[in-house]
């Protein structure tokens, strides 16, 4: 997917609505620019990824390690808790 302002963005966009009640896909580094005029909401997807270790569900860009076609198509993959574990 990608940013309606600069084109950019990731798998993981937000959906922001504009204080003018537009709903735009909006990255990272534009959602910081324009937060004052921004107001996350739900999107049409729900992104989350499942952690192989503990199985909790968390953001995916929590994640150390994430991939696609876990459990039910979730993201799976290691996340920081369970990483951090694993180094110690």
């Amino acid at each position: 997917m990608s940013c309606e302002l600069c084109k950019g963005g990731d798998a993981w966009i937000k959906t922001c609505r504009t204080t003018e009640g537009s709903r735009l896909l909006i990255c990272d580094p534009c959602y910081e620019e324009n937060s004052s005029v921004l107001v996350i909401v739900p999107g049409d997807r729900v992104v989350m990824a499942r952690c192989d270790h503990c199985w909790c569900y968390g953001n995916p860009r929590e994640f150390v390690e994430v991939r696609p076609g876990g459990r039910k198509n979730a993201y799976s993959g290691t996340c920081a808790a369970c990483a951090g574990e694993e180094g110690s």
